[in-house]
């Protein structure tokens, strides 16, 4: 059985969304807990991508940007597949992540109707919270409403497990991605 991080798929998606659903509930930063559920379930843990995209959670924290955990997963897409510099200076495309990024839209659409944060929070919580300009009774009502107990803990945790699974055939499989210093040319080997 092809396994990652010493981990079958099946319980690559479990622990996906078990790390994404604590790290939203217990530390906030939907972008960031949903990144760190992909990064670890998959052994790629990376400080510098962790930290820049702090101000992606919420929306870009506005609510009215892409929910966080949909980003992270397009962030987690384009850590393997991304286009790197070489390819930019010579005018050269590689859709490789955008493509994966469709079946991670997709898989939101299906679920909540939306990419939007604010759209995922209406269809949620019946309204929207701005979380840069939250007042007291606004955040306790959000908590009370569930969003760290139930609403953004299971969107963050279904982000992190659809990406996982979208990555689970293009990466290689039997290794432990934190050991590969060149995960790039790694990949390049795999013909994808």
């Amino acid at each position: 059985m092809e396994k990652i991080n010493n981990l079958t798929l099946e319980e690559a998606k479990d622990r996906a969304f078990k790390i994404g659903v604590e790290g939203e509930k217990f530390r906030h930063s939907c972008c960031q807990a949903c990144f760190n559920a992909i990064s670890e379930t998959l052994g790629f843990k990376n400080q510098l991508i962790f930290k820049c995209v702090s101000a992606l959670g919420g929306g870009g924290g506005t609510c009215d940007g892409s929910c966080g955990a949909y980003s992270a997963g397009l962030i987690a897409f384009s850590y393997f597949f991304g286009r790197d510099y070489n390819l930019w200076e010579q005018c050269k495309t590689d859709r490789k992540a955008s493509i994966l990024g469709q079946v991670l839209f997709d898989k939101f659409i299906n679920a909540f109707g939306s990419i939007i944060c604010k759209d995922i929070q209406i269809k949620k919580f019946g309204r929207r919270f701005n979380f840069n300009s939250m007042t007291d009774e606004e955040e306790k009502l959000f908590e009370k409403m569930g969003g760290h107990e139930y609403i953004c803990t299971t969107v963050v945790g279904l982000g992190a497990m659809w990406a996982v699974e979208i990555l689970w055939d293009k990466i290689p499989k039997d290794k432990d991605l934190t050991k590969i210093s060149n995960i790039k040319e790694l990949l390049n080997k795999f013909n994808f």
